[in-house]
């Protein structure tokens, strides 16, 4: 254990208890995602944890907003590191591009001093750290801790960016570490923050009791405390219950008529839809984020939301009111396409594709090329040429990708020209360009939804950040559309392969009552678009 005196107060760093608060941090972390516990629990430590290794040589990671930190340890002590979005080794610890490894030595700097015998945990903590652009490992800041010895840029450059997060490590409470909030000093925080803890304090009795215990060695949850922290022991055994069940079995905590684990199925043959490709082109935004753009990833996610829309609607029932395309249309193939998106309200956008890569359009109603760009009303062609200011420096070889998107974009109601507002392109597996990396601003229109195909990387469109009147997603809604998701998973993976066929239990599932028929005309026709028909289904007319 060593004190330490830090621009955020006086700091206490000890080996045993960093890997209890990491351990009740992924606990905490599990608690919170659990909307069916029975008592309340408002601030986790951890949004998105990762958990290697055990007690004794292990990594923990905790991620929020694109920013993030690892601790990991050893039985000879701790090596921690953090990464704030935008401020990387490059940014931060003077990293050259050209001297990018894509490991360890990436971001060495952030650990200056760094004793030889903390080299495992030092390589531990870089291999959980994700890659920016340039395929660096993304730390900016770093600490290591050997017995009574300390060091690495949090205390030898302590406003770098990220520190903030690095010095809760020095500011456990009873073992437990604490979301940066507590560091606010405003008085209507501490009250509120006080308060909370009285309330919550049962919960965190509980968590406390299973965390003791699991540092003595593997333990099981009570009844009592599986229904306090997770789920009443007669609810059934859901997807996300089997989900919470292994992250806890990864640390060696299980509980009574746990269901079993099911046996992975087998891998399919060919390439994974859903891992990130080698050939991702990433990019590491000050504003839209951390991105990877990767052209099989794209056009594997745009069948799927095309798939999923169709599906969705075709339910008499509306059980799945949240798909990420509200009015879908899509053009040719898996190698040379186009797939259109719209929220209904007049914003939409545009992916096409051929062999050499992505071309992406988008519009916000209200600011077209001529609004928005620049065009001139008498330099209007109707054609490519209208949105070209929208993807610059474009490729010779993606010149078909923009005809094809093109192709696909409303005109507008005076002058015809075509409607996009931003744009941007893939050269697969090299390099990216457009208007929405040179503007990279999320208020930029048109900008977020675009922002969303460097987010696809397992496979599936997600629909841009929920705006504030928009309601709240709730537990029985998920519940209620859970049947349907897993069919619109089970289809589009079967239609990715392949032409496939809707089985009996599929549409009994999809329609339990008979739907209207125009609408299920329409439906087979999107879907016969795509390679997806089902047995019986009515002949289309001409």
């Amino acid at each position: 254990m060593i004190e330490r005196e830090h621009r955020y107060g006086s700091l206490v760093f000890d080996r045993n208890a960093i890997v209890r608060a990491a351990l009740r941090a992924y606990l905490e972390a599990i608690v919170k995602h659990s909307t069916h516990r029975s008592l309340p629990l408002s601030f986790p430590a951890s949004d998105d944890p990762e958990w290697s290794g055990d007690l004794e040589r292990g990594a923990f990671f905790s991620g929020s907003d694109g920013n993030h930190e690892v601790v990991a340890w050893t039985e000879e002590g701790v090596v921690g590191l953090a990464y704030e979005l935008g401020f990387g080794p490059i940014e931060q610890l003077g990293l050259a591009e050209d001297d990018v490894t894509g490991g360890p030595e990436d971001v060495r700097a952030a650990v200056t001093g760094l004793p030889a015998r903390l080299e495992p945990a030092f390589s531990m903590a870089a291999g959980m750290l994700g890659k920016g652009r340039n395929a660096e490992k993304l730390a900016g800041v770093g600490f290591w801790l050997d017995g009574d010895r300390i060091g690495g840029t949090l205390f030898t450059d302590p406003t770098s960016a990220g520190a903030d997060r690095l010095v809760m490590w020095g500011l456990l409470r009873r073992g437990r570490l604490l979301p940066q909030i507590y560091r606010r000093s405003h008085p209507d925080t501490r009250a509120t923050l006080a308060e909370r803890d009285r309330v919550e304090a049962p919960i965190h009795a509980f968590m406390d009791a299973v965390v003791d215990r699991r540092l003595k060695g593997p333990t099981e949850l009570t009844a009592e405390e599986l229904e306090a922290m997770l789920y009443p022991l007669s609810m059934p055994p859901l997807k996300r219950v089997l989900g919470t069940q292994r992250m806890l079995e990864k640390v060696g905590i299980t509980w009574p008529g746990s269901p079993k684990i099911p046996d992975p199925p087998p891998r399919p043959k060919g390439p994974n839809p859903f891992t990130r490709p080698p050939k991702t082109v990433r990019c590491g935004l000050s504003r839209l984020g951390y991105l990877g753009f990767d052209r099989d990833a794209i056009v594997r996610a745009a069948k799927r939301a095309y798939v999923e829309a169709v599906l969705a609607q075709l339910d008499p029932l509306r059980r799945y009111p949240f798909t990420a395309c509200i009015i879908p249309r899509w053009k040719g193939d898996l190698q040379r396409g186009a797939f259109y998106t719209s929220d209904g309200t007049g914003d939409y956008e545009v992916i096409a594709w051929n062999e050499a890569g992505i071309v992406g359009l988008a519009y916000q109603l209200g600011y077209g090329p001529i609004e928005h760009l620049g065009l001139a009303i008498d330099a209007v062609k109707g054609g490519p040429d209208d949105v070209r200011a929208t993807v610059p420096d474009l490729p010779a070889d993606l010149e078909a990708a923009l005809e094809l998107a093109t192709s696909m974009l409303v005109s507008g109601p005076v002058y015809g020209e075509k409607l996009a507002s931003i744009g941007f392109w893939l050269r697969d597996g090299e390099r990216l360009g457009g208007t929405l990396f040179d503007r990279d601003d999320r208020t930029v229109p048109g900008a977020r939804r675009l922002a969303e195909w460097g987010r696809v990387a397992w496979g599936t469109l997600h629909r841009p950040s929920r705006e504030p009147n928009e309601p709240v997603l709730t537990q029985a809604m998920l519940d209620r559309a859970e049947p349907i998701r897993d069919l619109v998973e089970a289809v589009a993976e079967r239609a990715l392969a392949g032409p496939t066929q809707l089985t009996a239990d599929e549409l009994a599932t999809l329609l339990p009552t008979p739907p209207d028929p125009e609408r299920l005309l329409a439906a087979q026709d999107m879907l016969q678009k795509v390679g997806i028909t089902w047995p019986g289904s009515p002949e289309i007319p001409e």
